[in-house]
Formats: structure tokens, sequence, C-alpha cells
């Protein structure tokens, strides 16, 4: 063999050697694969019924023809308006979701405000949210951080919202409208379970503007004085009228109610809630909100409770009037103690003779001012859904046949929302 063929044999030798280190040596630095990493925990989605939305452009005018769309929500509260009308909403992602239904829930506008209006909870009903009628209505946002509280208003039924400010930062306690220009909100700071201090502020344009009509922080007992005590939790609201209103207050022991027939500037003590054999044995008796039916706003009544703690137990009963609240009278409904998640549900009055009480899941009605109560035919599609949704949020009865119920499956963040239209005999989800 020649040099020259001994000497390219040897040198492909070198260049493979040279060629299998590198790739040896880049096999070695490789990085090792990152470990698989885990499912990342996700926040539980907030799931309701399907609803129908029609579409902004219809103003929820013309529901039969207007384009729609489906979305499922959760709701966490709701008011009928009239026997065909009422609104639903709930907060998702600080924003709320407010929907109204004009035709017996088939289909729904969606009537939020801005979502630049951000809310840290959910609005309840008489406390942040009203409505005089489908059209006229208002949402109070409480203050956080550097924002101030503001209301909103709107007179065509939610298509549109302006703002205003409100010149109070404290607690919103109650919220009344008597009609569409007048109103009046309370609000409340330094409390406790048994006091608070008080004001209350009234609008004459449809809140617009506010005015401080009543504070009570100079109260004394020992002096004359015609504001709202300071001893009491403020419960409910409600004015019959421009100048005649009534607060109920949650005392230690009994509820109390304050009158007013100047528009909410003075206030006296109303008739004194007798005490009676029902309240034996209760740690506490919790009162309601007072309520009037009709046009004429001579009969309303409100809910009382006997709550023992020991036994974890709420027992229903009712203060009725028949003379515009000068005078309330005591009526035990002989019903068994509820006890369990649903316990704080009260019974649901439409007049002063008929009600509605839910008891587990069966719904007993009376048409004798709670004297005697009968059972209901049991409903399948209640039973069932109770089985899904086992804590009853609210119950409401506009007409003898229309009511709703809105249950939910809080751990989960669901809810769901049913009606009935024969007076609950049979139940369907909106």
């Amino acid at each position: 063999m020649s040099s020259t063929a001994s000497g390219y044999k040897v040198l492909r030798r070198v260049l493979l050697l040279l060629l299998t280190l590198l790739i040896l040596s880049a096999c070695s630095s490789a990085p090792a694969p990152e470990p698989s990493q885990p499912p990342q925990p996700t926040e539980a989605p907030e799931e309701g019924q399907m609803i129908t939305v029609i579409t902004p452009d219809a103003k929820n005018v013309d529901n039969e023809n207007a384009p729609k769309y489906q979305i499922q929500t959760r709701l966490t509260d709701f008011r009928l308006l009239n026997p065909s009308a009422g609104i639903a909403w709930g907060v998702t992602k600080n924003e709320l979701r407010m929907y109204m239904t004009l035709d017996n829930g088939k289909t729904w506008a969606n009537i939020s405000p801005a979502t630049t209006v951000q809310f840290l909870s959910n609005p309840v009903y008489g406390k942040e949210i009203f409505f005089t009628d489908p059209s006229n209505g208002w949402i109070i946002r409480s203050s956080f951080g550097t924002t101030e509280t503001v209301v909103l208003r709107t007179t065509d039924g939610g298509h549109t919202w302006k703002v205003s400010a409100f010149p109070d930062t404290n607690t919103l306690s109650s919220f009344y409208f008597s009609s569409p220009s007048h109103g009046w909100l309370m609000t409340s700071w330094d409390a406790s379970s048994t006091k608070e201090s008080k004001a209350l502020y009234t609008t004459q344009d449809g809140g617009a503007t506010w005015a401080l009509v009543m504070q009570n922080e100079q109260y004394n007992p020992n002096l004359p004085n015609n504001t709202i005590p300071l001893p009491g939790v403020t419960t409910g609201m409600i004015f019959k009228d421009g100048s005649r209103g009534f607060v109920t207050l949650q005392t230690g022991a009994l509820p109390k109610i304050y009158v007013t027939k100047d528009g909410g500037a003075t206030w006296a003590a109303g008739s004194e809630f007798l005490v009676n054999e029902s309240f034996g044995g209760c740690d506490r008796v919790i009162a309601g909100e007072p309520e009037f039916f009709g046009t004429d706003h001579t009969s309303g009544w409100l809910s009382v409770g006997c709550q023992k703690e020991k036994e974890a137990s709420m027992t229903y009963n009712g203060y009725f009037t028949a003379n515009g609240g000068e005078n309330w009278k005591f009526i035990s409904f002989s019903r068994p103690a509820l006890t369990g998640i649903n316990r704080h549900v009260a019974p649901e009055f439409l007049s002063s003779q008929a009600g509605w009480s839910l008891e587990g899941n069966l719904l007993y009605k009376t048409m004798n001012q709670g004297q005697t109560w009968t059972a209901l035919p049991a409903s399948s599609v209640l039973q069932s859904k109770l089985l899904e949704y086992p804590e009853v949020v609210k119950l409401q009865f506009i007409s003898d046949d229309v009511g709703w119920l809105l249950i939910q499956k809080e751990e989960d963040r669901r809810s769901i929302l049913l009606q009935t239209t024969n007076g609950g005999v049979s139940w369907r989800v909106m």
C-alpha cells in the first residue's frame, strides 16, 4: 500500500472519531425535558339555566320578532313587577348582569348598566335595587376604595341608565320609591347587633339629587327627639305615599316600628308589638320587612320569627294591620319550626288572607291569614330541582297564580329560577 493511501485512511478515521465525539457532546449537553405540570385549579364556573335574550336593538318592546340568542347565567336575586314582568340579576367578575322579562320568562332583555360601574357584591332588592314598574328603576353602587357611592336610574326599562352622585359613603340599609320621582335611602354607621347611627336621604327628582332629611347621631334618649333612635338595626322601610312612611327595627327583644307623616323629617314610635306566649323560649325575635297590599295601602303585614339557637330553628308567625299601620295584630300560624339551611325563608303573603310557606320540598297555602294551611300537591319539578339546588334564595308571588322561586347550590356557584302559573301547584324552569 502506498504511503499516500495509508495517510488518507488514517485521516478518515480521525475525522470519524471527531464527528462521533461531537454528536455525543451535543446529546449530553441537551437540557433535560421539563417535568409535566399538574392541572392548575380553576374557579368553578357560575351556572344557571339557559335564558333566551333579545338583542339590545329590540329595546325590550318587539319581543316576538326580535333577534334572539341564548346565554347561561347565575342569578342571585329577582323581583316580580307584575304578573308577566320581572327582573333578575347577579354579579360576574364585578359586573352587574341584569335581565328583564315582559313575557313570563319566554324572552329576556339585557338591561345591565355599563361594565365600568363595578360591584364588589351582589345587590339586594330593597337595599341597592328598586323598581316602581317595568320602566322606572334604580341601582345603588356602594362606595369602595377610592370610588364613591353612585345612583344609577332608568326611565326606559333599563335601555339607558343615568348616573348621579350620592353624598354619603356609609352602609346602605333600606331603599324605597313611592313613585317614579319620590324616593328615600337610609344609611347606617357605627353599627352593632343592637344599635346603629342612621341617616335618611330623600329625592324628589327621580334620584338625580338627594337631600338629607334626618340623622340621629345626636340622639339623646333623655330628651325629646323626633328621629329614629340609635337602638335597633333597620330591617325595612316603606312609604305609602310622599308623606307617610314606616321603618322597622330589630332590637334585642321585640321588633319596633317608627312612623313619619312628613316625608321622613320627623319620626315617632308606632304601636308596640305585644309580648305573647309564642315568643316564650325564643333566643331572638326576628322581624321581616313591612309590606302593604293593594293600591290603598290599608292592609299589610310583616313576618316575625322565633329563633332558637340550640335547636337551630325558626318558627314564623305574623303581625297584620287593617288600618294602614296604626295598629298591628299578632296572628299565630301554628306551623312547625323550620330547621336546616332554609329556616330563614319566611312565608310569603300576597294579601291579608292569601299566603304560601315552603317547608322542605312541599309548599303550603293559607286563605285565612295563616290560621290554617293546606299542603299543595307535590310538584315533581320542584322536588327534583330542590335536590340539585337545595338552598332557597327567595320566594315571591305577584298574583294568586304567578310566583317565582330562586334556588341555588352556593358551593358550586349554581342557581336556577322556577315559575308557577297556577298558584304553586306545578313549577317550571324559566
